[in-house]
């Protein structure tokens, strides 16, 4: 018997285009007023782009910046004010 090929040739995605430096200010901005209006926020990823009318890509890197600056924290599934 011959080896079968992989269903799927194994090649990495492209890098998603570049968020530009203003765009990505604005939406940190726009995320971080959105948590602090609402104490007690806890959103999924998912259910934060859909509040905040981001893409995937955006709302990802936006909720990783705003844990790395400590402004919010992250259980296994959602993302809430910080203490």
């Amino acid at each position: 018997m011959s080896q079968s090929q992989p269903p799927f040739p194994e090649s990495p995605l492209p890098d998603p285009a570049p968020i530009p430096g203003d765009r990505f200010a604005e939406a940190v901005r726009r995320a971080r007023a959105e948590f602090r209006e609402m104490p007690g926020l806890k959103l999924t990823e998912a259910q934060a782009a859909r509040l905040l009318s981001f893409d995937s890509v955006l709302c990802s890197a936006v909720l990783a910046a705003l844990v790395d600056q400590r402004f919010l924290t992250r259980t296994r599934d959602t993302f809430q004010r910080a203490s």
